[in-house]
């Protein structure tokens, strides 16, 4: 039996595999299971590559490849454009992550293991999610650091651009639920991967992250206009580089609500059923 799952066993000891627990209870439980969860990522760095050394490359690649191509396209400097929307893009795609990992502990048993133990069930998804979202605010610090070696720059203040990284974060955690989901149905960690680069590829490309919308054929425009990774990354531009950021903001927001709302559900009745 590993810590964590002795660490389980005596939070719970005493209490049947069925029986309700109490809020501390549940709160123990959640945070050892959180911090099983960052205790892998410490064992092995490399899950903080798609999160870290990718957009990197992205940024790098699209600032020197085709910076300046865009350079006529957008206001002021293209890496300015650039990292608010690398930043959408990190903190969105970074969340699949959850559901690859919880498909793996389905097959590989470990959900079975800890549904033996005598813990809340709903530990187990809060510890995944809550430590995908420390992952992406770990990443999002090492993202603008390095955005910041290559010449970003914030034109509004502090407060600013920790609300714009808010509101992304708000969209991550909206998304996490759709990836718990796809986690939980899958039959594979395979599988998540495949499904979640087949629908965010697309979404990511017809977008405002790399290039301004005004610049796409109007046929194109209709659909990344009500994309919300278009306005997630308008909504870090405008908190981050100055502009108007309540419309973007609150769309972006009304777009993780409703992900929140329909998903969230969907995704403990998958969990549910399979574990």
């Amino acid at each position: 039996m590993s810590a964590v799952d002795a660490g389980l066993a005596r939070a719970g000891a005493g209490r049947p595999v069925s029986g309700r627990v109490s809020f501390a209870e549940w709160l123990r439980h959640s945070g050892t299971m959180i911090r099983r969860n960052l205790l892998s990522i410490k064992a092995d760095p490399e899950e903080l590559m798609d999160v870290t050394i990718f957009p990197l490359i992205m940024t790098v690649l699209f600032t020197y490849v085709f910076g300046g191509a865009m350079k006529g396209s957008v206001h002021g400097n293209y890496l300015e454009f650039l990292v608010p929307g690398i930043l959408a893009q990190m903190l969105t795609f970074g969340t699949m992550y959850t559901g690859i990992k919880l498909s793996n502990d389905f097959s590989k048993g470990v959900i079975d293991r800890f549904r033996s133990l005598p813990i809340a069930r709903s530990a187990v998804l809060n510890g995944h999610i809550v430590a995908a979202l420390l992952r992406l605010l770990i990443a999002a610090v090492i993202t603008t650091g390095s955005a910041v070696a290559l010449g970003f720059r914030v034109h509004t203040s502090p407060l600013a651009f920790l609300a714009g990284i808010g509101v992304l974060m708000t969209l991550g955690f909206a998304i996490s639920w759709v990836a718990v989901y796809i986690g939980s149905i899958a039959k594979t960690p395979q599988a998540v991967q495949g499904v979640g680069q087949l629908v965010l590829f697309p979404m990511m490309f017809a977008s405002s992250i790399f290039a301004p919308t005004a610049t796409m054929p109007g046929w194109l425009q209709a659909f990344v206009k009500i994309n919300p990774l278009t306005t997630a990354a308008d909504s870090a531009r405008a908190l981050m580089s100055g502009g108007p950021a309540f419309h973007a903001v609150w769309v972006t927001l009304l777009w993780s609500a409703g992900l929140t709302v329909l998903f969230a559900p969907l995704a403990v009745r998958a969990y549910k059923r399979r574990s």
